[in-house]
């Protein structure tokens, strides 16, 4: 594991934290709420190792939770979860490339809408068929734009790679 590395990688989630929540906040794309951070975890799992995605899983999470935007405790457990598993997973099948991340980026997407909608959403009443709808279109959002995510983070790999 680098620390360097993960350091840098934890400052550029807090940069798309900021951004996202600041200047992306309120607003939305073709009726969707762009979400990036997902992107981050997947791209450190993929191009460092299980425990840099695990510890910047963490960090998403508490981001998550910081925003209010997560269902409290829950998302740095997932996010760890994810971001280990991912590693692991890029170690035995996956290539270190972009389509591998928004592969990860779109499941990871998927996986948290429907969390989200089992333990917080389903109980306020919400209808699964429209949830399913803004979870489907975020998730394709978040990977038409999370090549703003991956190529930062790539060239901070490669520069502790050698």
């Amino acid at each position: 594991m680098s620390i360097p590395r993960l350091i840098l990688f934890g400052l550029w989630a807090l940069f798309i934290f900021v951004v996202q929540t600041s200047v992306f906040g309120a607003a939305n794309l073709f009726g969707y709420h762009v979400d990036l951070l997902p992107a981050a975890v997947a791209a450190a799992a993929l191009l460092s190792s299980p425990a840099e995605g695990a510890v910047l899983g963490v960090i998403v999470g508490v981001l998550y939770d910081i925003g209010t935007v997560g269902i409290d405790g829950l998302m740095p457990i997932f996010f760890f979860a994810f971001g280990y598993g991912a590693g692991a997973l890029s170690r035995l099948t996956l290539r270190r490339n972009y389509l591998s991340m928004l592969m990860l980026t779109a499941g990871e997407m998927l996986t948290i809408g429907l969390l989200r909608y089992l333990f917080s959403l389903m109980q306020t009443g919400a209808r699964f068929l429209p949830v399913l709808r803004q979870i489907v279109g975020g998730t394709l959002l978040a990977c038409v734009f999370c090549f703003i995510v991956y190529l930062p983070m790539r060239q901070i790999s490669r520069k502790f790679d050698r």
